[in-house]
């Protein structure tokens, strides 16, 4: 088994329980085979932090999943995790007739780095983002499949190609699920599509904020902006809204957008643009068109490195945007899909693009993903989802 210690000084973030070991964290790492991946972690005074993943390309170099002065094995460690991880969804979700589509596995969140999985309906959907779970992957499989009565999993890269290149193949076990599986959230029938939608095929972490916009919206008008396939346009006219326009430049959402509207009853009141969100903000400028609810659900403008300006100019002049096309006593359901912009600083931007297009606001709720994606205490960073439910009120 390697030992992996690092330099002086550099332990107090794990002992305070932050899971991750950075490269530039590390002294040495000695002893154990070439391929050995688990790893025991101690400070500079050899005092033993505990056992995890090691990762020897990556700038974070291990991950810490066993804490204390005893080693452990990952067989036992994972086993339990994942028992845990699916006990607690059935407590969330005990009724699959009014949603059966949900995180599963959360990572770190549930103690296990590395591994994210959703369930949508039969179908759970992997993503093994470190080579020590990749390696697991279909001892993973066949336990989650025992563990929640699914009939397939299968995986999705997403963004970690690298992984499948060194370590093998995408996993399938279990039958092929179709292109489109039903699948139920918060008693709304919608399509899913876990071989080709983006990420896992579903997003699961808006669920709730879908339903608490939709319970606003009985007898307004509706624009849902990067909509992907429709789910809080559709929840909006479910609960009442008079007429919803979701805009997306993924034609393939789109295209599954009218399909769940049609699932729903609402297809009548239901108008999908395949299209650019900028351009289409702008000729609604121009025709002096306002909404009563404006819902903005970007997709992450954040570079994974290098300066956060850009980003944060673009989510600025998109508020800016979207807030001017809200009707006076309207609501705006705004969020960011990044950890690299939380909450308080996001609710900066926000006042300082309510300044410049002349409009107040006051801050109903603010919003997140839901307890299906919980938050480790020493990794605050984990919060990915931030958003908040403003109204808006006349102009200035």
């Amino acid at each position: 088994m390697r030992t992996l210690t690092l330099k002086p000084g550099r332990a107090k973030p794990a002992w305070m329980g932050h899971p991750w070991i950075f490269a530039d964290s590390v002294a040495s790492v000695e002893g154990g085979l070439p391929s050995d991946d688990w790893v025991r972690i101690r400070d500079a005074d050899g005092k033993l932090l505990g056992c995890g993943f090691y990762s020897p390309d990556s700038a974070i170099q291990a991950r810490l999943l066993v804490r204390g002065g005893e080693e452990a094995s990952p067989d036992g460690t994972l086993a339990n995790r994942l028992a845990a991880a699916v006990d607690l969804r059935k407590r969330l979700f005990p009724d699959p007739a009014i949603t059966n589509a949900y995180r599963l596995v959360h990572a770190d969140g549930d103690a296990l780095p590395g591994l994210v999985v959703d369930r949508l309906g039969d179908v759970l959907v992997a993503q093994f983002a470190i080579g020590g779970m990749h390696r697991r992957r279909t001892a993973i499989a066949e336990q989650l499949l025992a563990l929640t009565g699914a009939a397939t999993l299968v995986s999705r890269t997403a963004g970690f190609e690298a992984i499948e290149r060194i370590e093998g193949n995408p996993l399938q076990v279990g039958p092929t699920p179709p292109d489109a599986v039903s699948i139920v959230e918060c008693g709304m029938p919608l399509e899913a599509a876990p071989l080709h939608g983006q990420k896992t095929g579903h997003y699961v972490d808006q669920r709730e904020n879908r339903r608490l916009v939709g319970e606003l919206a009985q007898g307004l008008e509706v624009l849902d902006l990067y909509s992907g396939t429709g789910g809080f346009a559709l929840q909006c006219l479910r609960h009442g809204a008079r007429s919803a326009l979701a805009v997306d430049a993924s034609e393939r959402s789109m295209d599954a957008a009218v399909r769940n509207a049609e699932r729903c009853g609402v297809a009548d009141r239901f108008e999908a643009r395949p299209g650019d969100v900028t351009p289409l903000l702008a000729s609604l400028r121009a025709a002096r068109t306002r909404f009563d609810m404006v819902v903005v659900d970007p997709p992450n403008f954040f570079p994974k490195k290098g300066a956060k300006n850009h980003a944060l100019k673009a989510h600025r002049e998109l508020n800016v945007r979207a807030l001017s096309r809200v009707a006076a006593g309207g609501f705006l359901a705004t969020f960011t899909c990044s950890a690299q912009l939380q909450a308080e600083p996001f609710l900066t931007m926000l006042r300082s693009a309510s300044r410049e297009c002349r409009r107040s606001f006051r801050v109903l709720r603010e919003l997140g993903a839901g307890a299906d994606h919980p938050v480790a205490s020493g990794l605050p960073q984990g919060r990915y989802l931030t958003g908040f439910l403003l109204q808006v009120d006349a102009e200035a």
